[in-house]
């Protein structure tokens, strides 16, 4: 039985799975739906742009403290043992929200190549950006150049703007082929029907790195016709797999009315165990953990217990924690745990690295308000230098980056991937849910280049270089550009 609701903006209808009755509680806190790209919404923002030359290598990035031309404090950038920094902003958002639930849909992603040479030239800004230091609560600090990006040449040689990218590009379909996907329960006995993962395998022989993923609030199956495992973030996990990455998209959660995030942790850990033990070409000594809104709650959690909370070592450490759209606020049923302050207790020593990717027009998880405790609360809980903040812009109204047709929309919903073209069934379940720019040049570029940085490899550039903050490139030459919001290290380790 599907409820219908009017999406703003789009003015199409929104289908939910469980209807009008739960669409109030479930817009709530950590466990909030995901709301549809689409509605109304506002960002403001300060620009600081950063140095955007690269280096050759893999090397670490090199950054003292002040401005490269602009007459203030000390060496600016040192690119020589790899990567430079990229632009740095503060940015503030507000939008309304509507929330949704995913439903099937028979849509296949159309994404036509073009031809790439994978050039990495960039144009370099005015002035460096300033790295901050390692200190818990502290925010990074960088010199405001009031550099201009628009209508720079696009740092990817080719990467249009609504073209899924290709080449060595870590958003272009990566080279492995996969397994079908294999449905595993890890868990057996009376109400543990719910403990089921959906595991994404390289056809080559291993062994792989490992990526667990999350998904937010009632996300774990589509509702309404098929509802199928994973639906809802299918191609986002196909797309790491292919880069040679044993994924595993993992359900925690009992049911729409389940809010119990320390349990749910404890079931990712669970499953991660059962991976371990049935398959046998992924390498525990290369494991990620990512999770979107709640999920990153439960990912975040997770990775605590098994870093700080375990000392007879049952729990293989993630060396990456990759966090989409953080939600920690205070769910309406279930017992609170604060994810940001439990992180408190992760040693500054430890050899993770936490990368925090949000958007500017998240309202139900906004980056940085008073009294939600979401993205910004975490990165400054954190102690360890191996930590940032990446802030994906769209493209409409009040967004500093030019206007596009259709809009890309920054909202809670953006590291959704359901498979659909614009105007289609999967605009008509979750508007705006096809697959655009946002998803292969911000979380897909992301997530894959840094697995690959850590586990395979790669160059840092993708993950933690200038190459960070490129969105795209507009038929006219103008680049679309996030932003690095802040991070913990002053050269990457």
């Amino acid at each position: 039985m599907f409820g219908f609701g009017e999406a703003r903006r789009t003015g199409r209808l929104v289908a939910s799975g469980t209807g009008w009755l739960l669409c109030a509680a479930l817009t709530a806190c950590s466990d909030a739906a995901v709301e549809p790209r689409g509605n109304d919404a506002s960002a403001g923002q300060d620009s600081v742009a950063g140095d955007a030359s690269l280096g050759d290598g893999t090397g670490g990035v090199d950054v003292s403290q002040g401005g490269q031309d602009g007459g203030g404090g000390g060496g600016g950038v040192d690119v020589s043992q790899g990567v430079d920094v990229g632009p740095i902003v503060d940015a503030g958002a507000a939008a309304d929200s509507v929330a949704t639930d995913a439903v099937e849909s028979d849509g296949a992603a159309t994404a036509d190549a073009v031809e790439s040479d994978g050039a990495a030239t960039t144009d370099a800004a005015d002035d460096a950006a300033a790295g901050g230091g390692a200190d818990a609560g502290a925010s990074d600090a960088a010199a405001d150049t009031g550099a201009d990006d628009a209508g720079a040449p696009d740092p990817c040689g080719v990467c249009p703007w609504d073209k899924r990218p290709t080449g060595d590009h870590p958003g272009a379909k990566g080279s492995y082929s996969l397994l079908e996907p294999k449905k595993i329960e890890y868990g057996s006995g009376l109400l543990q029907g719910y403990k089921e993962m959906l595991v994404f395998q390289p056809l080559q022989a291993g062994p792989h790195p490992v990526l667990l993923f999350v998904p937010g609030k009632s996300l774990y199956a589509t509702g309404g016709l098929i509802g199928q495992l994973g639906h809802a973030y299918k191609a986002f996990c196909e797309h790491v797999a292919q880069q040679g990455v044993i994924v595993a998209f993992v359900r925690v959660e009992t049911g729409v009315t389940d809010g119990d995030h320390a349990r749910m942790a404890k079931d990712l850990l669970e499953a991660q165990a059962k991976l371990f033990a049935s398959i046998s070409t992924a390498d525990p000594d290369r494991l990620a953990y990512a999770g979107h809104s709640m999920g990153a709650k439960v990912a975040v959690l997770a990775a605590t217990t098994a870093i700080d909370e375990d000392p007879k070592g049952a729990h293989a450490d993630p060396k990456l924690v990759v966090t989409m759209n953080f939600s920690n606020e205070k769910p309406p049923l279930g017992v609170y745990v604060d994810a940001a302050e439990k992180a408190e207790g992760i040693a500054a020593d430890s050899k993770v690295f936490f990368d925090l990717l949000t958007t500017a027009d998240d309202a139900i998880a906004p980056l940085d308000v008073a009294g939600k405790p979401n993205t910004q609360a975490l990165y400054d809980a954190l102690k360890m230098p191996t930590r940032q903040i990446i802030v994906l812009h769209g493209t409409g109204k009040d967004d500093p980056n030019p206007k596009t047709n259709p809009e890309l929309f920054d909202d809670h919903g953006a590291p959704l991937s359901i498979e659909g073209k614009p105007g289609g069934l999967a605009d008509f379940v979750m508007p705006a849910s096809h697959l655009d720019a946002l998803d292969w040049y911000g979380y897909w570029k992301h997530v894959a280049g840094a697995m690959r940085y850590h586990f395979l490899g790669g160059d840092a550039k993708w993950a933690y270089g200038a190459m960070r903050t490129h969105g795209g490139t507009l038929p006219g030459g103008e680049v679309i550009t996030h932003e690095v919001k802040a991070q913990g290290w002053t050269t990457l380790p």
